[in-house]
């Protein structure tokens, strides 16, 4: 097989495609292969765990297949044949995500120079998604389950219930933000400064805390002292498998949040949403779009479909446009009076 498969096209052809690696016994251009060594690249970054369950997830399906011989076609194949844990289809937005990280990783291996050519990288998928709308609260059901937090953690960690209510005030703030503040990121006036925040590598976030919460973060900091370097929002005790002033999981805020709700009868809207977008669309409310839009960190496009108000400029417009019919119309009903 492997000579026919050497002898295909003409000289010219096969001097260009032949490649001795794609013969080896150890399959060294198949993806089974290339796929740990893409990962090696990847380590360091705060995506890495995601990134390896793409690829993994690949590399079981892919198997031992040399790179140069799966298809566009092949890879739609495996995008759409994808399933959650209970079965169902993944989303558009998942498939979307796979399909990234696969043509980064074909990107990686043309860079290698011997894995693939320019002609042999593969055509792949064009997947189109629309992100739907966020489940909301409003201010006042935010309130009770912040409440409800600080009742149910306040004894076991009082940053539980600062981490959340700092969330929903400060739009500017996500969650993960929270877990990149050190001791020292408080400065003497108030100003919270996080270093590499999210999406914003190599940058820095500012954001000037209310006197309350200084008051509160000042207090907490000689309650449970710790080094410059050490991050604020940590465990005080041991809990579960975390030891005493290891820094918050990723989704230790959420799941606070989650069961406070629960408590109160709100289901389905967990943290972020309840928060960071709840504060958003209420801001707008009450101050207009544009004000709410400078405070909360986010593109036009993400707070569009984040903040379900109507922007102000649009009614700006309907009330001019009401305005300006209704006096026509008087005007010609004051013509036909005269006429008449």
């Amino acid at each position: 097989m492997n000579y026919l498969r050497y002898e295909k096209g003409t000289a010219s052809q096969r001097k260009r495609k032949f490649n001795p690696d794609d013969y080896k016994s150890l399959r060294p251009n198949s993806f089974a292969s290339l796929a740990p060594k893409y990962l090696e690249r990847k380590k360091g970054l705060k995506s890495y765990g995601k990134i390896c369950y793409y690829i993994n997830t690949a590399r079981d399906y892919f198997g031992t297949t040399n790179l140069k011989d799966i298809s566009g076609g092949m890879i739609d194949d495996y995008l759409f044949h994808l399933k959650q844990k209970n079965g169902m289809p993944i989303s558009d937005k998942t498939r979307s995500n796979h399909c990234s990280q696969l043509h980064d990783f074909w990107k990686w291996c043309l860079g290698r120079g011997n894995v693939i050519t320019l002609a042999e990288f593969p055509q792949f998928p064009k997947i189109e998604y629309t992100l739907g709308y966020r489940k909301i609260t409003d201010w006042e059901t935010q309130e009770k389950v912040i409440s409800k937090v600080k009742e149910l953690s306040h004894h076991i960690n009082p940053k539980i219930w600062l981490g959340i209510d700092i969330l929903a005030t400060y739009t500017a703030l996500r969650p993960d933000d929270l877990r990149r503040i050190k001791e020292s990121s408080l400065d003497p006036s108030g100003l919270l400064i996080i270093h590499d925040p999210t999406k914003l590598k190599n940058k820095f976030k500012t954001v000037r805390l209310l006197e309350d919460h200084i008051k509160e973060w000042r207090s907490l900091q000689r309650e449970y002292p710790a080094l410059p370097e050490i991050p604020f929002f940590r465990h005080i005790k041991g809990v579960g498998g975390a030891k005493p002033n290891s820094i918050f999981g990723e989704k230790y805020l959420y799941k606070w949040w989650v069961k406070a709700a629960d408590e109160i009868g709100l289901h389905g809207v967990p943290l972020y949403p309840g928060t960071k977008h709840t504060t958003a669309t209420e801001t707008a409310k009450l101050l207009g779009t544009e004000k709410a839009l400078k405070a909360s960190g986010l593109t036009n496009r993400a707070f569009e479909r984040y903040c379900q108000v109507e922007n102000n400029d649009t009614f700006e417009v309907v009330k001019e446009v009401r305005k300006t019919k209704k006096a026509k119309v008087i005007k010609m009903n004051v013509k036909q009076r005269i006429a008449e």
